[in-house]
């Protein structure tokens, strides 16, 4: 069984899960449940080198690339989005989990996503993305395809995070290669299993069918024909590949996870009573890793978001970046010596931020403003406030909350965790309490990125968050892998719908769209930006204005979604949502809409799908109810 089959059941239990509740849950919550409703293969059962079971390292690690896109939240508990909602709709079976991996490796920083001084590198992931299941290649073809040698580019396979194809590049009689490795150090799936899943075989010699090996000529047929220019013929040996070390944010879920190792091993410890020492130290121990973790992953962020703005010219950069001090020596091994640009300036910021530390809120907030002009902790408090809108969360409580957590860590450092109110005592500690530490710094380094922006792509419908709404679509873009990003308007929402749609989804959604400037209540439409267009359609509550629909269209599929955790934000009555349900659940697949809506008490943004709004009848359903909501509690 593939890596994916195993582990996207789990994912989508998960998912499910966090939707079905319409809650936030712990942790332990989400364990205990998902264990009983997925069986989990044997292999992801047993403990990893740290002692936590397999399946709940990578659940931990996957809900993290989750939040980080916005599917989930995990402040006060674990939450779903709607977007995360979307992500399991438009997604089936072990699609989830590919477009989950999909998304995250395109929204990862530029220094995180490896930025390759040789273009040979590049034509190198170019050839490997048209490296289709079943078929496979070897080191010296990719060689020959740009002129290196085969050491080299098994070199750059062992160590680049930057393709999830690796393991179709075998030895050149077609055997897999002893020394081959997994990216994921939690990957335990045989990778001549995964290739047979794909549909190579291999004969009793273990060498994979010749019929499928993809040769140097075909590589430069498919890359001439994508207008992929090979480089030239000869040229020297390419510099070293990238340094291995994992991407920052990577680094940090990893570090986070062994902090969350630390409080399951004392909870383990107090179910069986051990009496030979503390058991509480071990939270103590979790809490005091989690903000090493941060403290880490803030230098390291910084010094990624310093050398992309040193590797871009022309981009405004903020005051404290341009007062950095560059020594002579640097400037001439550069301009003289022909040294990276790149590496010679990380290696000077690893120095220059090595003793720094970045626990306090006022240090992270300096040390940003070298890559950042965002007012920091306001930004984060939006974001993590949009993320829990029932609990939201001001810029003087998100640097409290830090300086706690921070206090609390040196305490325990300095004095044992001494509890001044009780001398000779350590201050309480909980498992529970030492784990919400930790998802809360997860859940801010998460918002922090989000808060930067610079150097994340916005938010489309390829690339869904929680403030976005939109539907993903699966293998949008350019050739290029750039995104187009454009603000929409009414002509161009139009034409989209006319090109992507089918005639009977065309002729309700276009329906909808006329029928609400022709209502009373209506106040006026908002066009999204994206690759993709959209329109939402905001009207008159009566007490406020609601954004209550919103059109995705898309050449994948295009969805009417009604905003029925908007509306009920600004004042619409639970009789009067529940009406709206109710019409609405005539609707083909709709039949349990305000059950699910009643259980997550309406904060949700169903999406009716195109087999609903296909059908004849739909158009009329959907605007009678409209207009039934729309005339409740208007003003006359």
């Amino acid at each position: 069984m593939a890596y994916a089959d195993k582990i996207s059941p789990i994912l989508r239990a998960t998912l499910d899960l966090l939707r079905e509740t319409g809650r936030p849950l712990r942790p332990e919550e989400v364990r205990n449940e998902v264990e009983s409703r997925v069986t989990i293969p044997s292999e992801l059962r047993g403990l990893n080198a740290h002692g936590q079971a397999r399946w709940w390292a990578q659940l931990g690690f996957r809900t993290g690339e989750a939040a980080s896109l916005g599917w989930m939240t995990k402040r006060n508990g674990w939450a779903i989005t709607e977007a995360g909602v979307r992500a399991l709709d438009d997604f089936e079976g072990t699609e989830l989990y590919r477009e989950l991996a999909r998304q995250y490796r395109a929204r990862r920083l530029p220094p995180q996503g490896r930025v390759y001084s040789d273009p040979r590198w590049n034509v190198v992931l170019e050839a490997l993305e048209r490296l289709e299941p079943g078929h496979w290649t070897t080191y010296g073809d990719l060689a020959a395809l740009v002129g290196m040698s085969p050491q080299s580019v098994g070199g750059f396979m062992a160590e680049s995070a930057d393709t999830d194809h690796a393991h179709r590049v075998l030895q050149s009689g077609g055997r897999i290669s002893p020394q081959f490795r997994w990216l994921d150090p939690e990957r335990t799936d045989d990778p001549r299993e995964v290739l047979e899943k794909e549909g190579l075989t291999f004969d009793h010699a273990g060498r994979a069918d010749p019929r499928r090996r993809v040769t140097a000529d075909r590589f430069r047929a498919m890359l001439a024909q994508a207008g992929v220019v090979l480089p030239p013929a000869g040229g020297p040996e390419p510099a070293p590949p990238p340094d291995p070390t994992p991407a920052a944010f990577e680094q940090f879920q990893q570090n986070l996870e062994y902090a969350r190792q630390l409080v399951d091993g004392g909870r383990s410890l107090e179910r069986l009573a051990v009496g030979s020492f503390d058991v509480t130290d071990l939270y103590r121990a979790a809490w005091t890793q989690a903000v090493a973790a941060l403290d880490h992953w803030v230098t390291r962020e910084i010094v990624d978001r310093a050398v992309a703005l040193a590797l871009t010219p022309g981009v405004p950069r903020p005051q404290r970046f341009n007062n950095l001090s560059i020594p002579v020596e640097l400037f001439e091994d550069i301009h003289h010596r022909n040294e990276d640009l790149g590496n010679a300036f990380r290696a000077h910021l690893e120095r220059h931020f090595a003793f720094m530390t970045f626990q306090n809120p006022e240090k992270i907030k300096e040390g940003f403003a070298h890559v950042s002009t965002v007012n920091l902790w306001v930004k984060v408090a939006e974001v993590l406030t949009e993320q829990d809108v029932k609990h939201p969360i001001t810029a003087d409580g998100v640097r409290t909350r830090l300086r706690e957590i921070a206090w609390r860590r040196n305490n325990i450092a300095h004095t044992a965790d001494h509890d001044a109110r009780r001398p000779g005592q350590k201050t309480p500690i909980t498992a529970d309490e030492a784990e919400a530490t930790i998802d809360w710094l997860e859940t801010m380094a998460i918002a922090i990125q989000l808060a930067l922006g610079d150097t994340l792509p916005a938010p489309t419908a390829e690339s869904p968050s929680e403030m976005s709404g939109a539907p993903s679509t699966a293998g949008a873009g350019r050739a290029d892998g750039s995104r187009v990003r454009r603000a929409w308007d009414e002509p161009g929402f139009l034409q989209a719908v006319e090109r992507y749609c089918p005639a009977d989804v065309r002729d309700t959604l276009l329906a909808v769209y006329r029928h609400a400037e022709s209502h009373p209540s209506f106040h006026e439409y908002y066009f999204g930006e994206g690759e993709h267009p959209s329109v939402t359609a905001w009207f008159n509550l009566g007490s406020d204005t609601a954004s209550v629909w919103s059109i995705y269209t898309s050449p994948a599929k295009s969805v009417l979604a009604v905003n029925f955790g908007s509306i009920r934000q600004h004042g619409a009555s639970g009789a009067r949502m529940a009406r709206l349900a109710d019409r609405l659940g005539a609707l083909p697949g709709s039949a349990r809409l305000r059950d699910q809506l009643e259980a997550a008490d309406y904060a949700k943004y169903p999406s009716l799908q195109p087999a609903a709004l296909a059908r004849p009848e739909s158009r009329e359903v959907i605007i009678a109810a409209l207009n039934e909501f729309l005339t409740s509690e208007t003003p006359h």
